[in-house]
């Protein structure tokens, strides 16, 4: 970890009081020294940058690889986690490590101070007894024993910020959903339910535990959303069931923004939704995205056809959380993206 500032006028402490007032510094700083450009005087009157090593599981997919580019125009430097390392390239990734999804011991967090955990299976698909228990795995398994790799370092990193998802309230109509409402009683929130409780088991080894119940992310290059526009621009999307049930959507840009400001506010912990502050239902997402691509929206999937995919599927797709970012908003996070229209026509425009 180390620490980046701008020249000033005021006579400035030494590196050591820096270093004494900045706990989190001196705890590391006998691991990593200091670039050299960061040998600088320490001024009392700036804003101190933390810069940090965050280690990264789901490295390659949409929503790691994008916060890996912003955490990285951030100063941090970033260890990404990938089953493959010799054949992948990061070009904002200082370090390329393994991560070994079946060993008990998954990766190595040795050096890191923050780990970013957000890997898993894809929730998408016909959720036979095979894809549920793929789900089950990735989760809560595969958090549980990257638990136990954060107990090895010495030190240990500070923080896990680990995924989850807004399934954990499961379906609940019109209820307002923040940070602080009750779970759920179906396949996913159960699931979300033990993988946050995975992850939640770092704070006894002295780890602050941050929890992403992540939304539907808006993103051009992958997710839900590239399916939903080429249905779309062939007139042939339309609401699910009586699109009555709420939609929390996200844009890629704020998620992974939330994300970096999860990392590097140490006043934030426990469970954090992803979410814009304006969730819109189902049949209000048909209408916009229909206008964004400027096609008609005239078909609509039936709930009673929806409700005989197999597993429960189906049940997932007219379930309805209305999930607004109450802690986020309250510590001040701003969003560049907060309503559907722009951040619909924005990602499209990409």
């Amino acid at each position: 970890m180390g620490v980046a500032v701008a020249p000033d006028t005021a006579k400035p402490p030494t590196e050591n009081a820096f270093l004494k007032a900045c706990s989190a510094c001196a705890r590391c700083a006998h691991r990593r020294p200091l670039r050299e450009k960061q040998r600088v005087p320490f001024p009392r009157s700036l804003r101190i940058i933390v810069h940090m090593r965050i280690g990264i599981t789901g490295a390659t997919g949409l929503i790691g690889s994008a916060f890996g580019k912003l955490a990285a125009t951030h100063g941090h430097e970033l260890v990404a986690f990938t089953r493959a390392p010799q054949r992948t390239t990061l070009p904002w990734a200082s370090e390329v490590r393994p991560i070994d999804t079946r060993s008990k011991l998954p990766l190595d967090a040795w050096g890191l101070d923050v780990l970013v955990h957000l890997a898993g299976e894809s929730i998408m698909g016909l959720w036979t007894a095979a894809k549920k228990k793929r789900i089950r795995d990735s989760r809560v398994d595969l958090t549980q024993r990257i638990v136990r790799c954060l107990a090895e370092p010495s030190p240990r990193p500070a923080a896990l910020i680990s995924a989850s998802g807004v399934g954990i309230y499961g379906s609940r109509s019109n209820e307002v959903l923040t940070e602080s409402s009750q779970h759920g009683a179906d396949f996913l929130a159960d699931i979300c339910v033990e993988w946050e409780a995975a992850a939640q088991r770092a704070e006894q080894l002295g780890l602050r535990v941050v929890t992403l119940r992540t939304g539907l992310v808006l993103a051009k290059e992958g997710g839900l959303l590239p399916l939903m526009r080429t249905a779309f621009s062939f007139a042939l999307g339309g609401r699910l069931g009586s699109g009555a049930q709420w939609m929390p959507w996200i844009h890629l840009q704020d998620e992974v923004r939330l994300i970096l400001w999860a990392v590097e506010n140490r006043q934030v912990s426990g469970p954090l939704n992803l979410s814009a502050p304006h969730p819109v239902t189902n049949a209000e997402f048909t209408t916009q995205l229909a206008r964004a691509v400027h096609r008609p929206a005239i078909f609509h999937a039936p709930a009673f056809l929806l409700k005989q995919l197999p597993g429960g599927f189906g049940n997932m797709i007219l379930g309805s959380q209305r999930a607004v970012p109450d802690k986020a908003l309250a510590g001040g996070f701003q969003f560049d993206h907060p309503d559907l229209a722009p951040a619909l026509q924005n990602v499209l425009a990409q």
